[in-house]
Parts: C-alpha cells; structure tokens; sequence
C-alpha cells in the first residue's frame, strides 16, 4: 500500500512535468530555437521515464527489506477492495491516455499512459499481498511487489530510450522505407 500511494503521489509530479512540456512544444520558432520548441516534449518523456525508475527501484527495495521485516498483522479487506478500484480506475485512464497519445502522435502521453498502467499494476500487487496476508501467504505480497517493480523499471527504461532516441535525432529504419517509397510514386 505504501508503494501504491508513493507512486500515485509521483505521478502528479509526472504529469504536472509532461503537461508543461507539451505546453512548451508547441511554442512557434524563435531566435534561440530556429527549428521550435518539439523537444520539449521528449525532455518531459525523459524527467517520466526517470520518475518512473525510481518508483520502481523504491518497490524493489521495500520489498527485499520486508523479507526481513517482523510478521505484521494482516491489512482490512477493504483496503483490497480500494486497490481493485484503483486499479481499474487508472487502468480507465491508461485506455484514455493511449488512445490520446496515439491521435495527437505525442509520445510524452505515451509516457503517461505507461505511468498510469504501471499504477494498475502498482495497486494489483498491493491487492495480491492483502489477499495473501488474508489467508496465510505473506510471501506473495514480497513476490508481487518484485514483479511489479521490475515491470515499472522495465516501462521507465523502455520511455527512456524512445525518448532519448528521438532527442539524437535518431529515426526509424521502417520508416525510412515507406518514406523512400512514398517519395518514388
């Protein structure tokens, strides 16, 4: 639960950072930036992706030190209940996001959007454990938090390499093709 919470909390500061980026992105060209302010949005995927690692890195490390932790008494029930409906609320969200990244073709909601699945995925874990506490298996809430960190920091590397891929002036060999075939008719 505590991971739960210090994610959600992150991500406000998340989307406040990929918000002003896509703000700034849309800036005209001035005399500082001949060629506009487009980056601005993949530094904002970039200060996500970053974002995103450390959560993932604090539910990894919260849980290898539960493994040494004393047995604590087992959650409510209803706090099960309120991940579940977290859970399905941010994986709403994540639906809404990804569509929206995909129409304006903006990959700092990209970002988002992986951001609010990890946070489904974030209060499923949270969910496991409390049931597992329920009914004996501590364990499990140490084994869904690994899992769940490890997705987290895979989805922040994954946002970190498109964005700093596309801050290199890198570009997409497929895409090359179609554009040497368009340019051809």
């Amino acid at each position: 639960l505590k991971a739960d919470g210090l994610n959600n909390v992150t991500d406000i500061i998340a989307s406040i950072a990929v918000l002003v980026g896509l703000k700034i992105s849309k800036k005209p060209r001035d005399n500082d930036h001949p060629y506009g302010h487009s980056r601005a949005e993949h530094i904002s995927s970039l200060i996500a992706s970053f974002i995103m690692m450390v959560i993932g890195l604090e539910v990894l490390v919260d849980a290898g030190q539960s493994l040494f932790m004393e047995k604590s008494e087992a959650p409510n029930l209803l706090a099960a209940w309120v991940g579940l409906g977290a859970a399905a609320i941010m994986g709403g969200v994540y639906r809404y996001n990804i569509k929206l990244a995909k129409k304006l073709d903006s990959q700092s909601l990209y970002a988002v959007a992986k951001d609010n699945l990890s946070d489904a995925l974030v209060s499923i874990g949270a969910v496991v454990g409390i049931f597992g506490s329920q009914f004996g298996l501590p364990w499990l809430d140490v084994v869904a938090a690994f899992v769940v960190g490890i997705i987290i920091c895979k989805t922040a590397i994954e946002i970190f390499k498109e964005a700093a891929h596309s801050l290199t002036d890198g570009f997409d060999e497929e895409k090359l093709g179609h554009y040497k075939e368009s340019i051809e008719l």
